[in-house]
C-alpha cells in the first residue's frame, strides 16, 4: 500500500511541473477499491489505489494549455500513450500508462473547463497472499495445495460460526491469520480470536449462551468437570456435527471479560498425535 501511495503521489506531482499559475489540488473519489476483474487474470482478492484530484484557481481560458503541459510532462517522461488529446473538442481528455509501474493515468477537462488528473493503481497485495499462509514447505502438488486451502476454509468456518453464537461483546478488532502446518503427515490448521465483554457478567452469559446456542445447532459440546472449571475457568470443547472434521476449545476465566477461542481443523479429530497423547 505504501508502496501504491508513493508512486500515486509522485505522478500527480510530476503532471503538474510547471504548471502555472500553480494549481490548488482538490481530491474527490479515489481510494481503496476490491480488485475486481483483473486483467492479469490474478487474483480478486487483491486491492487497488486510486487518486483523483480537480485542479483548482486555473482560469478558464488557460485550461486546455494546462491539460497539454501535463500531458507533455508524463509523455516526457516515459510513460506510455494510450489516447493523445483532441484539443479542438469541447471535452479534452488524455489516458497514458506509467512506465514500469503501469498505473492507468488520465488528463481530462470538462464542459465547463475543470480541469482533474487521476491514477489508478493495477491490482496489489495490501497483505501478504494467503498463499503464504499455506505452511512451510510449500505445496508441491495441486492435490496438497488443495488440501491445506481445505484446512483453511474449514477452521475459518468453525471460529465463525462460535463467534456467530455470541453476544454481548466484540470479536478482535483485525481476524488473525489462519496458521497451517504438517504434522504426522496431514494438514492442521488453527485459528485463534478473542471476544472482549464490558464486564465478567457480560462474558460469562455470552458463554454460556455460546455453549446453548451451538448445542442446540448439533455440535458436540463436552464441559470440564468443576475442579477444573473452577481452577482454569469455563472452557469447553466442541465438535462441529459434520462429521468431526473439526474442534475448538472455548475458554471463560473466572472474573474476566475476555473469552479466548482457539478453533483447530483436520480430517479427523481429535488428531491421531492428540489421542497418542492422551490430550
Amino acid at each position: 500500500m505504501s508502496q501504491a501511495e508513493r508512486t500515486a503521489d509522485g505522478l500527480i506531482q510530476e503532471a503538474i511541473r510547471g504548471v502555472s499559475p500553480e494549481p490548488r489540488l482538490e481530491p474527490f473519489g479515489g481510494g481503496v477499491k476490491s480488485c475486481q476483474e483483473p486483467s492479469d487474470g490474478g487474483s480478486e482478492d487483491r486491492v487497488t489505489l486510486t487518486r483523483n484530484y480537480w485542479l483548482k484557481g486555473i482560469p478558464r481560458d488557460d485550461a486546455k494549455n494546462v491539460v497539454r503541459k501535463v500531458f507533455e510532462n508524463w509523455k516526457e517522461a516515459g510513460h506510455v500513450v494510450d489516447a493523445a488529446p483532441d484539443y479542438e473538442r469541447r471535452v479534452v481528455a488524455a489516458n497514458l500508462r506509467s512506465k514500469p509501474d503501469d498505473f492507468l493515468m488520465q488528463v481530462a477537462m470538462g464542459l465547463g473547463g475543470q480541469l482533474s488528473v487521476g491514477v489508478t493503481s493495477p491490482c496489489f497485495w495490501d497483505k501478504k497472499p494467503m498463499s503464504e499462509s499455506l505452511g512451510y514447505p510449500a505445496p508441491r502438488t495441486e492435490a496438497e495445495l488443495q488440501d491445506r486451502q481445505e484446512a483453511m476454509n474449514g477452521v475459518r468456518s468453525v471460529s465463525s460460526q462460535i463467534l456467530d453464537s455470541f453476544a454481548g461483546g466484540r470479536p478482535s478488532r483485525d481476524e488473525p491469520a489462519v496458521v497451517v502446518r504438517l504434522q504426522d503427515g496431514s494438514c492442521y490448521a488453527d485459528h485463534q480470536w478473542t471476544y472482549t465483554c464490558e464486564d465478567a457478567s457480560t462474558a460469562e452469559r455470552a458463554f454460556h449462551q455460546m455453549v446453548r446456542t451451538l448445542g442446540e445447532r448439533g455440535w458436540q459440546m463436552e464441559e470440564p468437570s468443576t475442579e477444573v472449571a473452577a481452577q482454569g475457568g469455563d472452557a469447553v470443547v466442541v465438535l462441529t456435527p459434520d462429521e468431526h472434521e473439526a474442534g475448538a476449545g472455548v475458554v471463560r476465566n473466572h472474573g474476566e471479560a475476555v473469552i479466548s477461542i482457539s478453533a483447530a481443523w483436520e480430517r479427523e479429530w481429535p488428531p491421531p498425535y492428540m489421542r497418542e497423547s492422551g490430550q
